[in-house]
């Protein structure tokens, strides 16, 4: 663990369930054509998963220093959104100055889900369900930042990265255990998602796990990852000489004990070394050199 994971878990062990959840008259609508209407009609909780409060969140991120990393970095008048509406996506937003998509700095979308694991091997999880907070959407961005030969453009990426990924990870690692799930959910939209947070998550599917290391192994020890992640979503990468087109597989932070055994146990990793020993990747050079121009053209975030 990090000395900053560290700090922060130190932290969130101050933190009281009280400070948390505490509701304020600014988190809830009291006009008078909300008082006598029942939660659901009013749409939705003010609870941020079910049991943050949006002050509760704020004072958090107060307490974990997150604000003043951003200010740090220059933006000041920032703007928190929580909305919670919606039972089954909730939405954090943080602008600076004001609220629109150029001055977003951040966005995450989560929610509470169901999961359940069947290992391609007898295992006790077999079958079993487990509760996660599944991360549906996060983009950390510096609208005053620009791209450089040294930082180009990844996937996905309308601005460049605010660096400030691991904080947020450690602190959703926080919030899966205050809510007691069994984990953090996730699935890579893009190659470089995959790679960066590897240290933190496993594929659930070991067959996965082991064509990430392929790659790793083939491709980034000759190329930069911006190149890698941008040839394989505009399929100018070749596994075993044919075309490999990026599946968008589950990744998991493993909180749960019997969970946590999984991936070490010796069958996964097993499929793991199998996979990666069958895997090889190279790039399509004649394809890539033709494709390069269109980068651009893929912003989304």
């Amino acid at each position: 663990m990090s000395k900053r994971a560290k700090r922060l878990q130190r932290i969130s062990r101050r933190l009281t369930t009280h400070q948390l959840r505490r509701l304020q008259d600014k988190d809830v609508d009291l006009g008078i054509g909300n008082l006598f209407q029942s939660q659901e009609s009013r749409g939705g909780s003010p609870y941020f998963l079910g049991y943050y409060s949006p002050s509760g969140i704020r004072y958090a991120l107060e307490r974990y220093g997150f604000f003043d990393i951003l200010k740090q970095k220059g933006f000041e008048d920032l703007k928190l959104t929580i909305n919670t509406k919606d039972p089954y996506k909730q939405r954090i937003a943080i602008h600076y100055q004001q609220k629109d998509p150029d001055h977003m700095l951040g966005e995450l979308v989560v929610k509470k889900r169901h999961i359940t694991i069947y290992p391609p091997f007898p295992s006790l999880i077999y079958g079993r369900n487990f509760e996660v907070i599944a991360v549906e959407w996060l983009c950390m961005q510096n609208p005053k930042g620009d791209f450089s030969e040294d930082r180009p453009r990844l996937p996905g990426q309308k601005y460049p990265g605010l660096g400030m990924g691991e904080v947020v990870m450690e602190i959703l690692i926080i919030m899966c255990g205050r809510l007691r799930t069994a984990g953090l959910l996730n699935t890579p939209e893009h190659f470089h998602n995959a790679q960066m947070y590897s240290s933190h998550f496993r594929y659930i599917d070991p067959v996965e796990e082991g064509k990430r290391l392929a790659i790793v192994r083939d491709l980034l020890s000759t190329y930069k990852m911006p190149e890698i992640s941008w040839a394989i979503d505009m399929n100018c990468v070749l596994m075993n000489d044919r075309k490999f087109e990026w599946k968008g597989s589950e990744q998991i932070i493993p909180l749960d004990r019997d969970l946590q055994e999984y991936f070490n146990d010796p069958r996964y990793l097993a499929i793991v070394e199998e996979t990666l020993a069958s895997s090889h990747f190279r790039l399509d050079e004649e394809k890539w050199q033709q494709k390069q121009g269109e980068i651009d053209r893929f912003i989304t975030c």
